[in-house]
């Protein structure tokens, strides 16, 4: 007779520090980007439905390679430079805003905000576990420098030891100098970390080029689809609760 099946173990023996990846992974705009874009549009004069603007700013998003400009160091002039070109494109061939300037210095001012964003559920029980497990924690992010102000204002500083936010630090995902760099500041070797991320890209292929082993969050259930081979050599969780089982 079979005994009961033993939960899978997720952080590597030896592990002594995990990087987390920031949006998608510990926290998301909620209820969306759609949603803010068109509640600020609305009050500049622009009518526009949620879901439309979700779908344009991913395929901009896409266009742009994802955090584009932000993949060096930038000051905040070169950031908002950079979010006025995303916003332009999305709304390029949308009537009715009355003033582009006025509606841009709202919205890039309102994503600062920590009200816009959302912890998972599970963030903060599973990294006091972890923290209480002795790891070091930090976060790796394709970000600017807003980041700051949203980690502190969604109570996320004491559980980390270190950011390292590629427009700040002057690399992004999937460079391996990203990875490298929290390495140095955590002062572990590559075999002694964990990477932990939504982006199969980004995360995954980043983290394993610079030889750290990664989790990938997969929490719209996508494993299923990817092809056996990558499934074989990606380790998957739904959410991050499954790193601190068994």
């Amino acid at each position: 007779m079979r005994g009961p099946v033993k939960p899978r173990r997720i952080i590597p023996a030896g592990t002594r520090a995990i990087f987390f990846d920031a949006g998608g992974t510990l926290f998301r705009p909620y209820p969306s980007v759609g949603y803010y874009y068109s509640k600020v549009a609305a009050c500049h004069g622009c009518k526009v439905g949620a879901r439309e603007i979700e779908a344009a700013f991913r395929r901009v998003w896409y266009e742009h390679d994802g955090i584009g400009d932000l993949k060096r160091y930038c000051d905040e002039k070169v950031e908002k430079i950079f979010w006025k070109k995303i916003v332009s494109k999305i709304f390029k061939d949308l009537k009715g805003i009355r003033s582009f300037d006025l509606f841009f210095d709202e919205l890039h001012a309102l994503f600062g905000e920590p009200s816009v964003w959302k912890l998972f559920p599970e963030v903060k029980a599973v990294l006091r576990a972890l923290k209480k497990k002795g790891f070091i924690l930090g976060l790796v992010s394709n970000w600017d420098s807003r980041l700051l102000k949203l980690c502190a204002g969604l109570e996320l500083d004491p559980f980390l030891d270190f950011k390292v936010i590629s427009a700040v630090f002057g690399a992004a995902k999937p460079s391996p100098k990203i990875f490298e760099e929290a390495l140095r500041i955590a002062g572990v070797r590559a075999g002694e970390a964990l990477h932990v991320g939504d982006s199969l890209g980004d995360d995954i292929r980043g983290a394993h080029e610079a030889g750290i082993k990664a989790v990938w969050v997969d929490r719209s259930r996508r494993h299923g689809t990817l092809p056996k081979d990558h499934r074989d050599f990606v380790t998957a969780v739904r959410d991050l609760r499954e790193l601190i089982r068994g």
